[in-house]
């Protein structure tokens, strides 16, 4: 065996390192527009969009910052979910202190339907 002790222990860790990142790099996204309403817009400094895999159980924060509102007043901004995967939704807003507000009503995004799979055997019911 060749190398001192230190640097062949270090070879395992270094491999579970990168198996993580080709797994974070096999994850597929996908981008949805998310939209909203506020009623105080002039009293907020941005917004944050929370998503996670239940409602009330967010585990990703997205600060969107301040996006500028529609004609209609409904501002939106382009957030990554997992593809595959159904992921809830909320946004809060937050003053110039950062004081954040409540949560809106938590919104899921369905999973989407992804690559199309094989088609099944065919079974033959007459000869």
């Amino acid at each position: 065996m060749r190398g001192s002790p230190a640097k062949r222990s270090s070879l395992p860790a270094l491999s579970a390192a990168v198996a993580l990142s080709l797994a974070a790099l096999a994850a597929r996204a996908e981008t949805i527009t998310l939209r909203w309403r506020y009623a105080a817009p002039e009293r907020i400094a941005g917004f944050r969009v929370h998503s996670g895999p239940a409602a009330g159980q967010y585990t990703h924060t997205l600060d969107v910052g301040r996006p500028a509102p529609d004609a209609g007043g409904v501002f939106s901004a382009r957030v990554d979910v997992a593809d595959g995967e159904p992921t809830h939704l909320a946004v809060s807003a937050y003053d110039a202190s950062g004081v954040e507000s409540p949560l809106s009503g938590d919104r899921e995004h369905a999973a989407s339907a992804g690559a199309p799979t094989r088609p099944g055997r065919p079974e033959v019911v007459e000869p």
